[in-house]
């Protein structure tokens, strides 16, 4: 045997020699950040989350630009976590991709969320009894986080939603709000959020700032109910001032198993024409899941037929398992312009 092979035969020794010496080491340095990961949280906190892929194909009247069978997502993650058992703080993270046609969809991206996989913050704040009332506030409180009155008991899990106006959710920022329940079913609550409090800038109740207050009052009865909603924007920024008020009923018979929502809802703009939204949904279970249909139209007053909109909805939503669900569905917008939008889609959601 020449010496080169004893030279390599005794270099490949030492490395086996070396790695049996590091790897205890390196174990070593990974059960702190194993233990850290079992202790990051505390025993009150749960984390959850929901992911949705988006699949369908949009033929948008005017041409077939849109008519492509494509796919988009999005990521909620939130967590919660009480210090006192009865209290509550919240944190929401999401991301998507979503835009084109199936941006208007309930569980895609939409105009709520952060587009183009940016990750951003959702909601963040704190809620703890007073009493008989609950409180809430923080950095990040939306419009539509504290509404007590429910004023349609359809899914809105597809394309079309009701109270498009009075709970539109689209003012987000610092606030607080402050709701009341009562053992009979009267709900109420009341909420002021600044759009701008999170500009030094402009500030929260201020005259450059816009700032959006919300009232409700509900009933919520065995198998019925109702509410009611208003909201007013101060509009200081800009021409995004507005009032809102909006109404819904729901009824769930005990002969078959169905639900039956109705609401109203208005918008009167500081500048702009007023608009007017009729919403009719069902939602009715078949075999292992639940059919929905739903319909609406949204009136513009401005002497125009064009800027009218109406919509209709038909999805069938089943759960694979306890985590997994499953809803394709079509829809048929007008578009505003004397076109209409039909989308065939199917929507898979996890829950996790």
């Amino acid at each position: 045997m020449d010496i080169s092979h004893n030279l390599n035969l005794c270099e490949d020794t030492m490395n086996h020699f070396k790695f049996l010496l590091v790897a205890p080491a390196a174990l070593g340095l990974m059960a702190p950040i194993a233990t850290i990961a079992d202790t990051a949280f505390t025993s009150t906190t749960t984390l959850g989350g929901s992911a949705y892929f988006t699949t369908g194909s949009v033929d948008a009247g005017t041409g077939d630009a849109n008519e492509e069978l494509y796919s988009q997502y999005r990521v909620n993650l939130s967590s919660n976590s009480s210090f006192t058992g009865e209290d509550n703080l919240k944190v929401g993270l999401k991301v998507g991709n979503a835009s084109g046609p199936l941006d208007s969809m309930d569980n895609a991206t939409g105009a709520g969320s952060a587009a183009g996989g940016a990750l951003s913050m959702s909601t963040l704040f704190y809620s703890f009894p007073v009493s008989d009332l609950s409180v809430t506030f923080g950095p990040l409180l939306a419009q539509d986080d504290v509404l007590a009155a429910t004023t349609s008991a359809y899914s809105d899990e597809f394309r079309l939603g009701s109270m498009p106006f009075s709970a539109a959710g689209s003012e987000k920022g610092p606030g607080v709000a402050v709701s009341y329940a009562t053992d009979n079913g009267v709900v109420a609550s009341a909420s002021f959020v600044a759009a701008d409090g999170a500009d030094s800038t402009k500030g929260i109740n201020t005259d450059t700032g816009n700032d959006v207050t919300t009232v409700t009052l509900g009933y919520d009865g065995d198998g019925f109910g109702g509410g009611l909603i208003i909201a007013s924007n101060d509009g200081d920024v800009g021409t995004d001032g507005y009032d809102t008020f909006g109404g819904g009923i729901y009824y769930s018979p005990e002969s078959f198993p169905a639900t039956f929502s109705v609401a109203y809802d208005t918008k009167d703009p500081e500048t702009g024409a007023d608009e007017t939204d009729l919403f009719i949904g069902v939602d009715y279970e078949v075999g292992p899941g639940t059919l929905s249909a739903a319909w609406n139209s949204t009136e513009v007053d401005d002497n125009s037929e064009n800027t009218d909109i109406t919509g209709f909805e038909v999805s069938y939503s089943y759960s694979i398992n306890d985590g997994v669900t499953v809803t394709p569905g079509i829809f048929m917008v007008d578009d505003g312009e004397g076109e209409e939008d039909t989308g065939v889609v199917v929507e898979t959601a996890f829950s996790f």
